[in-house]
């Protein structure tokens, strides 16, 4: 499985130079490069910055959300994101810790 990250220049490089392979730059349009991250094979983990993710219409939040491959993962500026029990939970569709 591939993690594929979209996002502005800044966060997508970062994660270039760390060795991930797939990385959607935003800045022309968010919507396309979404799409375009989910038609790439074999993607496991679709990482995008949680200001991104808001920006995206209504149809498309949705649809992330509802997915169950890839995982979802919001990085936020704040330090705060998604819930690594609840990613686990959503893309098993069971809760290891009970």
């Amino acid at each position: 499985m591939e993690i594929v990250v979209v996002g502005n220049d800044d966060f997508v490089t970062g994660f270039a130079l760390a060795g991930v392979r797939y990385v959607f730059s935003s800045e022309a349009n968010l919507e396309e490069e979404v799409q375009k991250a989910l038609d790439e094979r074999d993607v496991g983990i679709l990482v995008m910055e949680e200001d991104q993710f808001k920006l995206l219409n209504y149809k498309t939040r949705k649809m992330l959300d509802r997915l169950v491959r890839p995982v979802l993962v919001l990085i936020s500026d704040k330090g705060r994101g998604s819930d690594i029990r609840e990613m686990i939970k959503k893309s098993l569709g069971v809760d290891l810790w009970q």
